[in-house]
């Protein structure tokens, strides 16, 4: 399996399976917070909550153009993304 890095820092990894249109992306679960207060906070900081961003022209070469509705399925420790019509 060969791995690289691409610009964006995230790590490519490409089996012998996949077609170089489609490599693994391997990325990191970030911390954000929210900017509205909830009740049980008094701090005014919000708690933290996962937050993961996807960007590049790995994108579009998937089928994921700009303003492309999209359908995200939640399963236990696995998100599907897929365009919708």
């Amino acid at each position: 399996m060969a791995k690289t890095k691409c610009k964006s820092g995230a790590r490519l990894t490409q089996s012998k399976n996949q077609s170089k249109i489609c490599p693994q992306r391997r990325i990191k679960v970030n911390r954000a917070y929210y900017l509205y207060h909830l009740k049980d906070d008094q701090s005014g900081a919000g708690r933290p909550i996962p937050w993961i961003q996807l960007k590049g022209h790995w994108l579009q070469q998937a089928g994921f153009e700009i303003n492309t509705p999209v359908k995200v399925r939640v399963m236990e420790g696995c998100l599907v993304i897929t365009t919708e019509p």
